[in-house]
């Protein structure tokens, strides 16, 4: 640098001397000859050379103030906000940009510190970055005001060697306000995106997945960076075709957007099935951009509608098919059957006495056998029959077959063989038939209608004949269909009619022939059928629900008749009355009883309540609460028909009973008939050890009469004895003692 120095002045005094030269025209020789002319011209080099010098520094400081002056406009232009610091942190000088950033004037910010916008809680770190002197770059929220503040990034560079009074610090500030509001937009959006239920999946317009959000790691099972950078294929089950992909990237590319069911792999490998919308995103060419998908985990709703699918067509007691599924393949196996000429069977099964179980034991034990007895039909059945529950205990069977007479009896009679073992209910046993009914394609109707109306016909036939059996339908059915239908209708009119009455019929004491008791029997006076015995219609009751009725009015009647005979002297121990099964299951019976009682004035001790053996033992615990309750009346208990039913004998021994009568099955074939002897003997022996009141209905010889009086019988009742009597009868002549006969 020093060696360029000195040949610049060489060069300068070389040019000095040779302007001076041509100024005075003089040899160097002469020159030589004379010093003052010497000194003279050295002088004049030195003026040439300082003017020469005065030019060069002119020029130099024009280019210095042009310099200047274009780094000060490119200062103020800059779009970023620039100033210079001293180490303190003091501006010393901005451009106009810093300026309107700080919305505070350009003097005023001379010598102001810097520090003083920015805000409380960052100016920590902004006086760090000044106490350590190097290269910061950091995000600070600058004050405009009280309550208003601006977002920026400051970038701050240390200058070489500061002193004081001297620039330490090149600052540059920008704006990022908007970027920050944006930041946080973007922030809010994806935590609302990671707090959505429903996933989201975000592609290029590869198909190359961007971003995803927590749902859609957690329900796929897939980390998030397992699936960035790879395509949806990774998600594929398998379960749908090419052609099911190009139907949806057609949708996509006319409309910009698809949705529908699509199935879908987890990480684990499990299908499962969501429901996707899928949008594009185009940028301002209108090409597409993005891919957003937008899915819900849809398994567990597949799972309702496959349930709802199954409330709607199956039975929710027993899983069977229920009466829409049932008609739905009724109507197709008519159709086929209509095309092809193949015939079919149809079962319409009915369970005998269910109600009783139903009322006694509860509707989930009640449900609990409907369980059983569908699961049993369903081994019976072949897997291409159609068993399904119709109603409340109520099942119809389809049975495709060539041979629907034959083959549909011999399916028959299997289901009644399943049904004669006992089920199980939670540990207690419980006997239940069935009555099935039995119509055929073509034969018996050739459209849904006429079949089931055949096949309940017939049903209602087994059932009339005696229950736990089967019957084909005929069309002399029909009219005994019918029949029954018009009892029915009858039977309705006959309570509100006075069309029903009372006989009643004598029990007598075997050891003094002396009349105890008399038992009320109902009666129906139809006006055209005549007389009918209860045992015609009882039936018909129970299944109409009119029983319940008919069994209070025959309480409060002969009650009343009672207290009429004893008004008029005639001496009658104890009145017999029978309850059915589903009057005794009445929750309020003993309190209905009582008031009874209270309005015709008979003492409870003179009444005798009858119950059989079904009504008492299903629930057992109920029976026992309402006898103990009849008896703290003073209400005496027997058990009707024994020996017809299912007893057990130790819940015989601690039901709360006075005494037993024995069915007239046993008596029937007394005393030549071994079996019944020995029955009728045991009977009576047991009555004895438990101390309770024996007594034999149906007694309808002499020979009847004197076995039971050698076997111990207390007491008996029969046509031979004393046919059923009209009250009148009885008001008129009285209950004359057995005298003779009994000796």
């Amino acid at each position: 640098m020093k060696g360029e120095s000195i040949m610049d002045m060489n060069m300068l005094r070389l040019r000095a001397e040779s302007m001076a030269r041509r100024r005075t025209h003089t040899p160097p020789s002469a020159l030589k000859q004379h010093s003052a002319d010497e000194v003279l011209h050295e002088l004049q080099v030195h003026q040439i050379e300082l003017e020469m010098q005065n030019e060069e520094l002119r020029n130099a400081q024009s280019a210095l103030s042009a310099s200047l002056n274009k780094y000060t406009q490119l200062f103020d232009a800059s779009p970023v906000a620039y100033c210079t610091m001293d180490k303190a942190g003091i501006i010393l000088d901005c451009n106009a940009n810093m300026s309107q950033l700080l919305q505070t004037g350009r003097e005023r910010l001379l010598r102001y510190p810097l520090g003083s916008f920015v805000h409380q809680q960052d100016l920590l770190r902004y006086t760090q970055t000044l106490r350590e002197h190097q290269d910061s770059e950091q995000q600070l929220r600058l004050m405009l005001s009280k309550d208003r503040h601006i977002h920026t990034m400051l970038y701050a560079r240390p200058l070489s060697a500061p002193t004081d009074g001297n620039p330490a610090w090149l600052v540059a500030i920008t704006d990022i306000s908007e970027r920050h509001k944006l930041y946080q937009e973007v922030t809010i959006q994806g935590k609302a995106l990671d707090a959505t239920l429903e996933g989201v999946m975000i592609t290029n317009d590869q198909s190359v997945i961007t971003y995803v959000n927590h749902t859609f790691t957690k329900t796929t099972g897939y980390r998030h960076d397992e699936v960035i950078g790879k395509t949806p294929q990774l998600l594929s089950s398998g379960r749908h075709g090419n052609e099911f992909y190009r139907a949806l990237w057609r949708e996509l590319n006319n409309n910009g957007k698809w949705q529908g069911e699509i199935w879908n792999r987890r990480a684990n490998g499990e299908i499962y099935p969501v429901w996707l919308n899928i949008s594009t995103i185009y940028d301002e060419w209108q090409r597409p951009r993005h891919y957003v998908g937008v899915f819900s985990d849809i398994s567990r709703e597949e799972g309702v509608r496959r349930r709802l699918q199954q409330l709607a067509y199956y039975d929710g007691v027993t899983q069977l098919p229920n009466r829409h599924l049932f008609f739905d393949r009724l109507k197709q196996q008519l159709v086929q059957s209509h095309r092809t000429g193949h015939p079919f069977a149809l079962l319409g099964m009915d369970l005998d006495r269910f109600k009783l179980i139903n009322d006694t034991m509860g509707h989930s034990t009640g449900d609990l056998l409907l369980a059983k007895v569908g699961a049993r039909l369903s081994r019976v059945l072949r897997e291409n029959d159609t068993v399904a529950r119709v109603g409340g205990d109520e099942f119809m069977a389809i049975l495709p077959m060539s041979d629907t007479d034959n083959g549909a009896q011999m399916v028959a009679k299997k289901i009644l063989t399943s049904m004669a073992e006992p089920f199980d209910l939670d540990g207690r046993m419980y006997h239940i038939s069935i009555s099935i009914g039995i119509s055929s394609y073509p034969d018996d109707g050739q459209d849904q209608e006429t079949l089931i109306k055949h096949a309940d016909i017939a049903m209602y036939k087994a059932k009339e004949s005696g229950r736990n059996a089967f019957q084909k339908y005929h069309p002399s059915l029909n009219v005994k269909l019918s029949a029954r239908l018009d009892l029915e209708n009858d039977l309705h009119k006959a309570l509100h009619n006075d069309q029903l009455s009372l006989v009643y019929q004598t029990q007598y004491d075997l050891h003094t022939g002396q009349a105890t008791t008399i038992e009320a029997l109902l009666r129906w006076d139809h006006p055209a059928k005549g007389s009918i015995p209860a045992a015609d219609f009882i039936a018909l009751a129970e299944e109409s629900g009119l029983i319940i009725d008919v069994g209070y009015w025959v309480l409060r009647t002969a009650t009343r008749q009672f207290m009429v005979w004893r008004q008029a002297g005639i001496a009658i121990e104890r009145l017999a009355i029978n309850l059915s099964p589903h009057q005794f299951l009445q929750s309020n019976l003993v309190e209905r009883i009582a008031d009874i009682l209270t309005e015709s004035g008979m003492p409870p001790e003179a009444l005798t309540i009858e119950i059989t053996e079904n009504a008492a033992m299903p629930n057992f615990q109920y029976s026992v609460t309402t006898l103990e309750a009849l008896r703290r009346m003073h209400i005496a208990v027997c058990i009707d028909d024994f020996g017809s039913g299912f007893s057990s004998l130790s819940h015989l021994r601690r039901l709360p009973i006075d005494g037993i009568k024995i069915d007239r099955q046993f008596i029937a074939k007394l005393p030549h008939d071994e079996d019944d002897t020995a029955i009728t003997q045991a009977i009576i022996a047991m009555a004895q050890q438990l101390k309770l009141k024996i007594s034999a209905e149906g007694v309808e010889t002499a020979a009847q009469l004197k076995h039971l009086q050698s076997l111990g019988c207390h007491a008996a009742q029969g046509d031979w004895l004393s046919k059923p009597l009209p009250a009148q009868h009885i008001g008129q002549q009285g209950l004359p003692p057995l005298g003779a006969r009994v000796q």
